[in-house]
């Protein structure tokens, strides 16, 4: 199968095409044998997704380059952005499947406790991290959004900090908010690799969003199934 992670947004300085090509090797390491992942950006909006502007500014050129992959014969698209911008569009112009990280961990963290708590880079996506578990109807298992402090960008500069100040905002979500998994709320954070430490030292599930997303989507594929077109009608524009 030939799986594609989207990376919504453009490149250059602080986010180079280094990054993306260190981020398909690492889900490659993790995708079962006979899968082949590819990886790009969609070349239009901002360097990071840190606000909703942020997001809407990205859709356009994420939905264009998930409508290519398909024709281009691409299984399965992994949003890379645990936002998941873009998804719900996506799936009505599309039929592979479109897996959205938040989503995907949200279901998961679901499964092995009973309350969940996302950390997320800067205060500024506390509130749309809590608008997704309301949206995707899992506001009931949401302990908490706890901000790490630190801006996209900077995660990918210094991963060390970043897993130290996640770690943090992790502790507090379940010494304090009664949090018993954690969810982490950024795929730059996924990528700093820290989840199974922090999991250890927490004591609690740490799901890793790129994880998470990766297997769900294998796992639709092998099945041979996708969303419902009852669910994402295709738009009457298109037909």
């Amino acid at each position: 199968m030939r799986i594609l992670y989207l990376v919504p947004g453009s490149t250059g300085p602080g986010f180079e095409e280094s990054i993306i090509e260190r981020r398909r090797i690492i889900l490659q390491g993790m995708a079962t044998p006979g899968t082949l992942i590819e990886a790009k950006a969609s070349g239009t909006g901002p360097l990071s997704i840190e606000s909703m502007y942020d997001e809407y500014a990205v859709i356009p050129g994420a939905i264009e380059a998930i409508i290519n992959a398909e024709k281009e014969g691409i299984d399965g698209v992994i949003m890379g952005c645990a936002g998941d911008p873009g998804v719900d569009g996506a799936r009505e112009v599309v039929s592979i499947p479109i897996v959205g990280p938040a989503q995907a961990s949200f279901a998961l963290a679901s499964m092995l406790g009973r309350k969940f708590s996302i950390v997320t880079p800067v205060d500024q996506t506390i509130g749309t991290s809590i608008d997704l578990a309301v949206k995707y109807g899992f506001r009931e298992s949401l302990a908490s959004v706890r901000s790490a402090g630190i801006s996209v960008l900077d995660i990918n500069k210094d991963p060390d900090i970043a897993a130290k100040l996640s770690l943090d905002a992790a502790r507090k979500a379940k010494n304090e908010d009664g949090a018993d998994c954690i969810v982490l709320g950024c795929m730059s954070l996924a990528f700093a690799g820290f989840d199974k430490v922090a999991s250890k030292e927490l004591g609690i599930p740490v799901i890793n969003p790129a994880i998470a997303s990766l297997k769900m989507l294998e796992t639709l594929i092998e099945m041979k199934i996708s969303h419902s077109k009852k669910a994402y009608p295709t738009p009457a524009s298109m037909l």
